[in-house]
């Protein structure tokens, strides 16, 4: 059955910016991640080619979906959004006037979409298709029709519409009295569109534990902030001219500010990262936005201090026999080596400096299992 009566739809890749970014910006689905500068950045940095597909039924764009293919260890991927890209959620954005349909229409409208995406994915045939959705969007059922597998995720937002006070008081007593706590140090913070600081802070944090750090590259990031300096912006924190903390946030969506990247306490010994937060709040809420994103996506006893909202989202992938072989050997034989070179570097980093206390997230990731 078609989107409209009559109608064949058809998918294509499209090649105009505007309309593309246009649709972005009228869809319930579309974020920041979707704009085409965005996924063109990814691409320019990456190993990974832009699939922008775009689902029409007659001349009406009804969905698109930016897919990223690349080949690589004797697989071809199909993925949205890529590795190491710092975007959350991705997957299909769809026109309001779907989201406006009664439910069985609506149904079926997933259901044909689905059926035409799957055909020009069968011709590629990938070893493993997997995408994200945003926040809120659960309905994935035509995938798994299609022997996708989809898994439940969740994301934290605190809710803005509440009033100030009102958030305040939702955080927990230890939260509040930390942040009240750090008040009398008269912390600054600074607002700036350079990601150098925040990165100074932030690469060494994967280093310590030994884990390779979920960027594409320095360059990359500084490419995103200035591609967009209306919707991302930098938070420095300072303590007597020192930096303590530093965050990335952007405008994900109208309604939406999101943490991003970074929130690195540099001060151990205060609760920085909590002033900033509560910090940021204020800010948004005062900005117009209805959400906060706490970013990260995944439960976080760090992040219930703040009372937010559990929002689901999906994971939907669908590996065939090589991709699960692959899956499930290299991590093994990687993961096994990584575990030893973090024993061995800590052991080392103990000896040379007795009185540094070694992190627990490091004995964690090191600890093996």
């Amino acid at each position: 059955m078609a989107l409209d009566k009559g109608v064949k739809m058809v998918v294509e890749l499209l090649e105009d910016k505007k309309r593309w970014d246009q649709f972005v910006e009228t869809s319930p689905q579309g974020l920041l991640f979707h704009k085409w500068d965005f996924l063109k950045t990814v691409e320019r940095h990456s190993q990974y080619q832009f699939l922008p597909y775009c689902v029409y039924s007659g001349e009406e764009l009804r969905c698109i979906f930016p897919f990223f293919i690349a080949r690589g260890r004797g697989l071809t991927r199909m993925l949205s959004p890529p590795p190491q890209t710092q975007i959350p959620y991705l997957g299909p954005a769809f026109d309001p006037s779907v989201q406006a349909r009664k439910e069985h229409t609506r149904e079926k409208i997933f259901e044909q979409v689905t059926g035409e995406l799957c055909r020009e994915i069968d011709k590629i045939a990938p070893n493993i298709v997997y995408f994200t959705t945003v926040p809120n969007f659960l309905d994935v059922r035509s995938f798994m029709w299609k022997n996708f597998t989809a898994h439940l995720r969740f994301t934290y937002a605190i809710d803005l519409e509440k009033s100030v006070d009102e958030i305040w008081a939702s955080f927990s007593k230890h939260c509040r009295h930390d942040i009240a706590k750090l008040s009398a140090y008269s912390p600054e913070i600074q607002q700036t569109d350079d990601v150098s600081a925040l990165l100074d802070i932030w690469r060494p944090r994967f280093s310590e534990l030994g884990i390779e750090v979920p960027l594409l590259s320095d360059r990359y990031l500084k490419e995103l902030v200035a591609a967009f300096p209306q919707n991302v912006t930098v938070y420095n924190l300072s303590i007597d001219g020192k930096l303590a903390t530093a965050a990335a946030c952007c405008v994900m969506q109208k309604e939406r500010y999101g943490y991003w990247i970074g929130l690195v306490n540099a001060r151990q010994d205060l609760a920085v990262n909590e002033y900033l937060v509560w910090e940021i709040v204020k800010l948004a809420k005062s900005e117009g936005f209805k959400k906060l994103d706490l970013g990260e996506p995944g439960p976080s006893r760090y992040k219930a201090k703040f009372d937010p909202v559990l929002e689901p989202f999906c994971y939907v992938s669908k590996p065939d026999t090589l991709a699960k072989i692959v899956n499930v050997a290299y991590p093994k034989l990687t993961g096994s080596r990584l575990r030893v070179k973090q024993i061995l570097r800590w052991r080392a980093k103990r000896e040379s400096s007795s009185s540094r206390e070694r992190p627990a997230s490091a004995e964690a990731a090191g600890a093996g299992g």
